[in-house]
């Protein structure tokens, strides 16, 4: 499945369209280990809807100016001193979309003086004749990008990937495997995006590990931590690659907290959340299960008290109330195991403590991780 056809990358990528549509140019800000994906991705939608380019211009040190003269071929007879963004603009013979990709910390200052200074005078031509910049900055912090103003807009790449987005990926990548989407695919799915979260990357690698190694996160970061480029880098800021909003929360990249250490424990709440999300109404149906096998037992009396108080109803009491009745009216063993084996896993995500392995699919199918 194409990462950038999901509903949140696709409306960031749709957002950069419009800006453009409307005649703004625009700078995209991207972490250092993205830039160049985020790069192509805008450059091949701009292709496909037909909009006339020159680029990419990958930065070499010059003044800006002399890089857009240079790419759009315009003669350079000017000198130095008279040369103007407004001369170079008024040279200009027809649209497009200008790329320059991969500006860095370094380049940036003398690009965005550009940029504004463009972006004002190009005002002065027409928006749908007027040619664009679209700038990609690589690594430039959030805080450095510019302000919006007339006839420029900057856009970030952050934020944009959120848990429906990765959970559908993944079930998404199942279904074309021939994987059918049981309870266990969902909770597997729900551990590899609480760990991966924005990183796409990091989600395919997850998905080749087994259902075991998922459980246990130091394990699995361990097996995909392989120096690969695109993590080769990260470090702990967003532009660095290793922190990004997620839902609305910032977080840190997962393997940052592994090659830390994890001091914090929170990988091991993120197995927990994605287990509370699949796992507690799981318990839920397998509560009222129980309640209902032992409303079918003729050893239990038709009055019951639970805390010097009458049972209604057995549906209504929790689980550790129907262990307690299960207990004093002997019932079955086999119920009062059930019943222990479902308050102690209860008990544990109660306390935010992830089930095992075997726990956890015990629980959902009745048998063991494979």
């Amino acid at each position: 499945m194409d990462r950038w056809s999901l509903p949140g990358p696709a409306a960031f990528v749709e957002s950069v369209m419009e800006a453009i549509r409307d005649g703004a140019n625009v700078v995209v800000g991207a972490p250092a280990n993205v830039s160049d994906t985020v790069g192509l991705v805008l450059e091949d939608r701009l292709a496909d809807d037909s909009w006339r380019l020159a680029g990419p211009l990958r930065p070499s040190g010059r003044a800006p100016i002399d890089e857009i003269c240079a790419k759009l071929e315009i003669d350079d007879d000017e000198r130095p001193s008279s040369k103007t963004v407004a001369s170079l603009i008024a040279r200009m013979e027809s649209k497009r979309v200008v790329i320059i990709s991969a500006v860095d910390s370094l380049q940036w200052p003398a690009w965005m003086r550009f940029a504004g200074e463009y972006a004002s005078a190009s005002r002065s031509v027409d928006k749908f004749d007027r040619t664009q910049l679209l700038l990609i900055t690589s690594g430039v912090p959030e805080e450095r990008l510019p302000a919006k103003a007339p006839a420029l807009q900057s856009l970030t790449w952050n934020g944009h990937v959120g848990e429906g987005d990765v959970f559908g990926y993944v079930l998404q990548f199942w279904r074309r495997k021939g994987r059918r989407i049981d309870a266990q695919a969902k909770l597997v799915a729900r551990i590899v995006t609480r760990l991966a979260l924005w990183d796409f990357d990091l989600i395919d690698r997850l998905l080749e590990l087994s259902v075991r190694e998922l459980f246990d996160p130091t394990v699995a970061l361990r097996a995909v931590d392989d120096g690969r480029e695109v993590w080769a880098k990260l470090g702990p800021t967003w532009e660095e690659g290793g922190l990004a909003d997620f839902d609305g929360e910032r977080l840190s990249h997962a393997l940052m907290l592994f090659r830390a250490g994890d001091p914090k424990l929170e990988l091991s709440m993120r197995l927990w959340a994605a287990q509370a999300a699949e796992l507690l109404p799981a318990l839920e149906l397998k509560r009222r299960q129980l309640a209902q096998r032992m409303k079918s037992n003729r050893s239990l009396p038709p009055a019951l008290r639970l805390n010097d108080e009458a049972v209604r109803d057995l549906n209504d009491i929790e689980i550790g109330g129907l262990l307690h009745l299960a207990r004093i009216h002997r019932l079955p063993p086999d119920i009062v195991r059930t019943a222990e084996k479902y308050r102690d896993m209860r008990n544990k995500l109660a306390h935010l403590e992830p089930l095992s392995a075997d726990e956890a699919l015990e629980l959902l199918n009745g048998k063991g991780s494979t």
